[in-house]
């Protein structure tokens, strides 16, 4: 072994052990006090219950702790413990179920049985033997409830919000505590030290929730012990939570409080007896908690986690579109291969001429013996003839060459066929040219919407994600109707929330009730939720309020008498907060325009709305439309991007009209253009940036409507709606002269707070 894989090797193992310690040792710890608080004939569950409940690492470390705690005991009680360890460990020897209830079922009448089978021997009588039935129940209910929430946890996570979780966590801790409370001595009750450590950290990693959810059933489980045990538990609970107002002055502030509460909590309880060893028990855990970096130690979380997928899931998408990529790239080699090689010229279309009209002709060794070069221009002539557009006849041969020829009809006849052969062979080609050339832009299209899917693993390795406040909301979901809901709230580098839910029905109820009943249970003010999707897959989409707002008024005019505008246009709200606002003109006017503009309109949107990129978005519009018909079909392209959290404002045209952006007392022009998408040919769109803030108005327009640039900043210098401000525009823009013979839409965006 190297000098570098041992020094590997080396590492690892420690990690790896500094782990197994960090995960388990809590685990031993737990079954060493159970099995201590289990002392005599008493109800209290056993550490064989723990060690039931559990799986894995986790079981054998209680295991252990029990053991150690029985054999402290002394002997011959030692042989009690570990012979309901024992008993339990060879449970574990039976199949395990695939049901979680039949395994829960499997650990509860293992704990109960271990129990009673190594207790019943010193039942006495009556009382006594009743006393180990109750232990027996309480050890298979504690093992039944610690092997359920450990399913909920590798599972889905346990959610405070959800009442089985909470009441399985109550039971857990009330039944631990019945055993942890026993454990009084002259100095302290260890019980009491451990469940003030385990609410100030609770409260610190989890909330005052969680807190609760821990504190009113340990308080009942000291009760079932002593009552002057119980009401040292009860100021401890209550000092924990009073101690939580001071969370935002640091651990030590806190600390401090705790122990103040303390004490005043056992004023307030009246208690006299033993009140030195609970100010001690709370001076000790407060200091223990401001000693101990709890907020560094990480929660144990699965194995494969959201970064590592995230990361296979890039390297999968760059696999994939490095595959794409190579295939087109492969098409355009081998077609430029074979382009090369099989293509025809015309100088083998006089070649092939030559060779079938002279072949069985009984003068051709004269004429392509003696005369090869005069009769070869003869034939290359008359091709090139052809190209010029002239058609031949029996008198189109040169002189010289007509007076040797015998077969003059034939040869005049053959060129014209093969000359036909080639052009009709050359439309082809460029037929199938333009249609490859379409092909490999859709690859390379796809190839860049596989990669910009890919670069989404930086988004997801970067946000936090909130599982408890996901459980809340995806419960909110199946009771307004969207069925199987999967729901991800996560928080970007701004600490802005952001939300995704994912159904296979959409909600019976408005955007508007969903929003409200969202704020409610995301606690956040958040943007109107937009909802897309169709055939069996919905997505809801929604956002923290972003710093500004926006209105949006659109009005249109057809040409003419036509009943439809040819225009089209869409808006929407992305996830990241950004606003998009597309306008398009199709060619022409009427429904036939109409057609051009709506689909463009329509991919373009739901390809943003799916997180691709707007290049790839805008290339992949263009190939829809060169190929959804025969004839010639272009649409113009207008995007407004307006990120909502900055007032960043970027502005795309492929072939559209201008854009007026309305500034404080300045109107700013953007103008520059790229052609309209379907014309053919890659496409790229520049992009005009512009930085607005509250109080600017955006318009957006088509060719049609030309407008007065003065008239229209003394308009746009007023407070007027947008919905009444488009109307006036396209109306003024129908009024002038150049406006009459196109259709007219207007699209004014006003900024707000």
């Amino acid at each position: 072994m190297t000098e570098k894989a041992a020094l590997f090797k080396r590492e690892t193992d420690l990690s790896y052990w500094g782990e197994f310690l960090r995960e388990n040792a809590v685990w031993a710890i737990l079954g060493l006090g159970v099995e201590l608080g289990s002392t005599g004939l008493s109800a209290a569950p056993t550490a064989a219950a723990l060690t039931a409940g559990l799986s894995g690492k986790r079981s054998l470390c209680a295991a252990f702790g029990g053991a150690l705690g029985a054999l402290l005991r002394g002997f011959p009680n030692a042989f009690i413990g570990l012979a309901a360890l024992a008993i339990v460990l060879a449970a574990r020897f039976v199949p395990d179920f695939n049901n979680t209830k039949l395994r829960a079922v499997e650990r509860f009448a293992a704990a109960a049985f271990a129990v009673f089978f190594a207790r019943i021997a010193e039942a006495g009588d009556t009382s006594e033997l009743l006393l180990i039935v109750v232990a027996s129940l309480t050890s298979g209910i504690l093992a039944l409830c610690v092997c359920l929430l450990g399913d909920a946890e590798r599972t889905r996570g346990i959610d405070v919000s959800e009442p089985r979780d909470c009441t399985l966590c109550g039971i857990v801790t009330a039944l631990g505590f019945l055993s942890l409370g026993a454990l009084d001595y002259p100095a302290m009750n260890l019980g009491r030290l451990l469940l003030s450590f385990i609410l100030l950290t609770v409260t610190a990693r989890r909330g005052l929730a969680w807190c609760a959810v821990i504190a009113v059933p340990a308080v009942l489980g000291f009760c079932a012990n002593d009552a002057e045990t119980a009401a040292g538990a009860a100021a401890i609970a209550f000092s924990a939570v009073a101690s939580g107002a001071f969370t935002r002055y640091g651990k030590i502030a806190r600390s401090v409080g705790f122990v103040f509460f303390t004490a005043s909590g056992m004023l307030i309880l009246g208690i006299d007896n033993g009140s030195w060893r609970i100010l001690i028990e709370a001076a000790i855990s407060a200091a223990t908690f401001a000693c101990i970096p709890i907020e560094r130690i990480k929660v144990p979380e699965n194995d494969f986690s959201d970064g590592s997928v995230a990361l296979m899931l890039r390297e999968r998408l760059n696999f994939a579109a490095d595959a794409i990529g190579g295939i087109g790239s492969g098409i355009s080699a081998a077609a430029e291969t074979l382009d090369r090689k099989y293509s025809l010229s015309p100088e083998q279309v006089a070649e092939r001429a030559a060779d079938k009209a002279c072949r069985s002709c009984p003068n051709s060794m004269v004429c392509w013996g003696k005369k090869y070069e005069l009769f070869r221009k003869e034939f290359s002539r008359l091709v090139m003839q052809l190209r010029t557009g002239f058609e031949l006849t029996e008198f189109s041969m040169s002189p010289e060459c007509s007076e040797e020829c015998v077969n003059k009809g034939g040869v005049i006849r053959t060129i014209t066929t093969e000359y036909s052969r080639y052009l009709s062979a050359m439309s082809d080609e460029r037929r199938v040219r333009e249609l490859r050339r379409i092909y490999v832009d859709q690859l390379e299209g796809v190839r860049d919407i596989l990669r910009d899917l890919g670069t989404l693993r930086s988004e997801i390795r970067t946000v936090n994600r909130a599982r408890t406040a996901e459980k809340r909301v995806e419960k909110l979901l199946r009771e307004n109707g969207v069925e199987m809901p999967q729901a991800f709230v996560m928080f970007d580098k701004r600490g802005k929330l952001r939300f995704e839910a994912y159904g296979t029905t959409e909600p019976r109820v408005t955007k508007e009730y969903l929003g409200t009943l969202l704020i409610k249970a995301l606690g956040r003010e958040l943007e109107l939720p937009e909802i897309t999707g169709g055939s069996g897959r919905y997505r809801i989409t929604t956002n923290e309020r972003t710093a500004l707002s926006a209105k949006i008024g659109a009005y249109q005019l057809p040409r003419g008498q036509n009943r439809v505008c040819g225009d089209c246009y869409d808006s929407f709200t992305d996830a990241s907060g950004a606003l998009y606002v597309i306008l398009s003109d199709g060619m022409g006017s009427g429904s036939r325009a109409r057609v051009d503009s709506a689909m463009a309109c329509s991919v373009l949107s739901k390809l943003l709305k799916g997180g691709i990129s707007l290049p790839a978005a805008l290339e992949t519009v263009n190939t829809v439309l060169m190929i959804k018909s025969a004839d010639e079909s272009f649409a113009t392209l207008d995007i407004c991007r307006l990120d909502l959290n900055s007032g960043e404002c970027a502005v795309y045209k492929a072939g559209a009209a201008t854009t007026y952006i309305k500034s404080a007392d300045r109107l700013v022009r953007a103008s520059l253009s790229s052609p309209p998408a379907g014309l053919g040919g890659k496409l790229t769109v520049p992009a005009q940036r512009f930085t607005v803030g509250a109080g600017d108005v955006i318009i957006m327009t088509t060719d049609g409507a030309v407008l007065d640039e003065q008239w229209l900043s003394r308009e746009l210098s007023q407070r007027v709606e947008p919905c009444e401000l488009s109307e006036k525009i396209a109306k003024a823009a129908r009024a002038a002269e150049n406006g009459r013979d196109d259709d007219i839409s207007v699209i004014a965006v006003a900024v707000g707070t």
